[in-house]
C-alpha cells in the first residue's frame, strides 16, 4: 500500500521535515499561501500534461501556448477589447492548439514529440507576427485578480488550481473518458480491440492539455502582471517533472490528478527552499533533474517489484 503512493508524497514528507528543522518560518500559514499562489500556474499546466502522459503521449507546446496567451491578453487589452472577450480568445487559442496537436498525432500518426515541438515553433512565430516583437502592455484587472487576488487568506489562483484538480480527478477516475485514457495509455492495441476509441481519446487528451495550458497562461500572466515574450519557457520540463513525481510512467497507466498536484507542490517547495539557501538557477536545474531521475527509478522499481 505504501509503495503505491507516488514519489511526490514521500518527497513532500522529507522536504517538510527538513524545512521544519532548518527554516521553520517556511511552513508558516502566510508563507504557505505564497507558495500556493506560486505553484498554481505550473499546477494547472501540469494537470493538462497529465492527460497526455497517461495516454502515452506528450505535449511540448505548452510553453509556447502560455506565451501566446500572454501576448493575446496584453495586446488585446491594449487595443480596447473587453476583458471577458480577451479571456475567451485566450482559452480558444489553447483549445485550437490542442486540437491541432491531437489531429496531427492521431490522423497522421506522427510522433507527439515532433508534432508538439513543431506546433510550439509555429505558435511562437505567429505570436511574434501578431505582436510585432513587442511584449505588450499591462494585464487587465480581471486577469491580475486571477493571478494575484485573494479571497480571505486563500489566493484565487490556488482556488482555480484546486477546482481544476478536483475536476481532473473526477474526469480521470470517475468518468468514461478517464478510463479510456488509462486503458489506451497502458496498452493501445488491447484498448483498440476492446472497442475503445483510442484516437478520439488521444485527441481529447491533447485538447485538454491545450486548454489547461491556456488557463495556466492566464493565471501566470495575472501573477506577472505584464506582457512578456518568453513567459512559460521553463514550464515544459517542470510540468513533465510534476507528472513523473506524481507517479506517472509514460504509457504505464499510472499517476493521476492528485499525484500531479503533489508533484507540483514538491517542486515548488524544493525550488523555494533552494532560493532561501542561496542556490542559483544552474544549481536548481541540477537538483530538479536529479529529483526527476531518482523518482522515476524508485517508482519503476516499486512497480516491477510489486
Amino acid at each position: 500500500m505504501l509503495l503505491a503512493l507516488p514519489p511526490a508524497f514521500w518527497g513532500l514528507v522529507a522536504v517538510c521535515a527538513f524545512a521544519a528543522a532548518t527554516q521553520p518560518q517556511f511552513l508558516s500559514l502566510p508563507f504557505l499561501m505564497i507558495l500556493l499562489r506560486q505553484a498554481a500556474p505550473l499546477g494547472i499546466v501540469a494537470l493538462g500534461q497529465t492527460f497526455v502522459v497517461a495516454n502515452r503521449s506528450l505535449d511540448l507546446s505548452i510553453g509556447a501556448t502560455i506565451a501566446f496567451v500572454n501576448l493575446i491578453v496584453s495586446h488585446a487589452m491594449w487595443n480596447g477589447y473587453a476583458p471577458a472577450l480577451v479571456i475567451s480568445l485566450a482559452l480558444s487559442a489553447g483549445l485550437v492548439i490542442g486540437l491541432v496537436n491531437g489531429l496531427l498525432v492521431t490522423v497522421l500518426r506522427a510522433s507527439a514529440v515532433v508534432v508538439t515541438l513543431g506546433t510550439a515553433a509555429i505558435v511562437t512565430g505567429i505570436g511574434f507576427l501578431y505582436s510585432g516583437g513587442a511584449a505588450g502592455n499591462a494585464m487587465p484587472e480581471l486577469v491580475k485578480w486571477l493571478g494575484r487576488g485573494r479571497i480571505g487568506m486563500l489566493p484565487v489562483s490556488g482556488l482555480v488550481w484546486l477546482g481544476l484538480g478536483i475536476a481532473s480527478f473526477i474526469l480521470l477516475r470517475r468518468l468514461t473518458l478517464g478510463r479510456y485514457i488509462f486503458a489506451a495509455g497502458d496498452n493501445p492495441s488491447a484498448a483498440l480491440f476492446s472497442g475503445i476509441p483510442v484516437n478520439t481519446t488521444l485527441l481529447a487528451s491533447h485538447i485538454l492539455s491545450g486548454l489547461f495550458a491556456a488557463v495556466g497562461g492566464l493565471v501566470l500572466s495575472g501573477l506577472v502582471g505584464v506582457g512578456s515574450l518568453n513567459l512559460g519557457a521553463d514550464f515544459v520540463l517542470s510540468s513533465i517533472a510534476a507528472v513523473i513525481l506524481g507517479g506517472a510512467v509514460f504509457g504505464g497507466g499510472a499517476g493521476g490528478a492528485i499525484g500531479t498536484m503533489l508533484g507540483t507542490a514538491l517542486l515548488t517547495m524544493v525550488l523555494n527552499l533552494l532560493t532561501v539557501f542561496g542556490v542559483d538557477q544552474p544549481g536548481k536545474l541540477i537538483v530538479q533533474g536529479l529529483i526527476i531521475a531518482v523518482a522515476a527509478i524508485i517508482y519503476q522499481q516499486g512497480r516491477h517489484g510489486s
